[in-house]
């Protein structure tokens, strides 16, 4: 039987082992965590409400991975315990922003 090319290479030969409970939280925390970092760096192009519900939706996801027993996150600062300290800091922030200062810089 003559095999062709189209059925050696395609995403039905990609190997990829299952993903466990911890490793599908921690995955999908790890993408809030990436669309929040592009919001910070976004800053004056995004809504602050956006980085505010990113932020706290990464918090929630990050502790869910946690209580399933993550340790580790392919985050900069590796540590899930780090990064929700981090995000409730910039969500705290952002609250600030928003609600106090009307979204609006100290003059």
């Amino acid at each position: 039987m003559l095999v062709t090319p189209a059925r050696l290479v395609g995403p039905q030969s990609y190997v990829r082992p299952r993903l466990s409970p911890p490793e599908k939280y921690e995955r999908l925390a790890f993408t809030f965590c990436r669309m929040g970092t592009v919001g910070l760096i976004a800053w004056a192009a995004t809504p602050a409400v956006f980085v505010l519900v990113v932020s706290l939706v990464a918090i929630a996801l990050y502790a869910k991975s946690i209580t399933l027993g993550v340790s580790w996150s392919k985050c900069i600062l590796r540590r899930p315990t780090l990064i929700i300290g981090a995000w409730a800091a910039i969500a705290a922030a952002d609250a600030y922003w928003l609600l106090v200062l009307g979204g609006r810089l100290p003059a």
